[in-house]
């Protein structure tokens, strides 16, 4: 009926996010693993099922009878940076193809300038609220003259990286954990400048793979395992997953980031919210206060 010989072998591989997972390589304890894809999150390996709380989800993992736990997310994720893209428009898009570049590089080359903090620019990424939450918004607050399409960019590689750094230790505070070494997986690593803002914001060394689509590879694993041509997951892994450059953090900029995010930028969508709430009843509801 699917038009597949009869008699292929077929591997179950578990969730999208678990073949994500075993595609990076996280298979072992005290290494995070950050996706940077459409939904961003972030993820721990673990041997024992873990009640849930409100800062750990777990999951089943692809290798059989082990969990990961997932941290809160960001709805949209990656697409927060398509969306400025888009913003810029077809002019901005011909100038990159002038300049033999994507579009992301060409933009990065001016954000690369931007110092860490974008000169007081914070944003929030809460472009795609969550069905219970309507009010929720994303936000740039900060501006001044000195303010360029570069801050916007880096702005919002900081706000996504900082965000994930508050969702992340809130579950390794949960979970006892301390993890210093960081994967990082999916299309926004394949930026530089991503991977040195995330080493300095979470504080931690970032490594990117060579394959940073992950979920097909994790897949490949499974097929591996399961057909017998590895006698084992960790075995596969150490052959089919290959590191390609490592961020450590620069104590300075981590010093940095750390001030921000503690002073200002982890209370922010808190502080916000009574705003929000109030212009979503007035421009949603047309509930109009007097």
């Amino acid at each position: 009926m699917t038009g597949l010989p009869e008699g292929l072998p077929v591997a179950a591989t578990a969730n999208d996010k678990a073949v994500e997972a075993l595609g990076s390589g996280l298979i072992e304890p005290n290494i995070g693993l950050l996706s940077l894809g459409t939904y961003t999150t972030a993820m721990v390996f673990g041997s024992e099922y873990r009640d849930e709380t409100e800062n750990v989800f777990t999951n089943l993992s692809s290798v059989p009878h082990q969990y990961l736990y997932e941290c809160a997310g960001i709805r949209g994720g990656m697409w927060h940076i398509s969306w400025i893209l888009e913003l810029l428009g077809k002019e901005f898009a011909d100038k990159a193809v002038l300049c033999g570049c994507s579009v992301e590089e060409l933009l990065e080359q001016e954000a690369v300038a931007v110092p860490a903090g974008s000169d007081g620019l914070l944003i929030v990424p809460d472009w795609l609220a969550p069905a219970d939450k309507l009010h929720k918004k994303g936000v740039m607050i900060g501006f001044d003259q000195r303010h360029t399409r570069g801050h916007i960019y880096r702005a919002m590689m900081e706000a996504l990286a900082m965000r994930m750094k508050n969702n992340f230790d809130a579950m390794n505070k949960d979970l006892g954990s301390s993890p210093e070494q960081f994967i990082v997986c999916g299309g926004g690593s394949n930026s530089d400048l991503f991977m040195q803002i995330i080493a300095d914001v979470f504080g931690v060394t970032a490594l990117r793979n060579r394959v940073n689509g992950a979920a097909g590879l994790g897949s490949a694993i499974c097929a591996a395992v399961g057909t017998g041509y590895y006698g084992g997951f960790n075995e596969a892994v150490q052959k089919m997953v290959h590191q390609e450059k490592v961020f450590t953090r620069d104590e300075e900029q981590h010093k940095r980031y750390k001030a921000i995010n503690e002073g200002a930028y982890k209370n922010l969508t808190a502080m916000l919210s009574e705003t929000l709430q109030t212009i979503h009843n007035v421009v949603e509801n047309q509930s109009y206060i007097i």
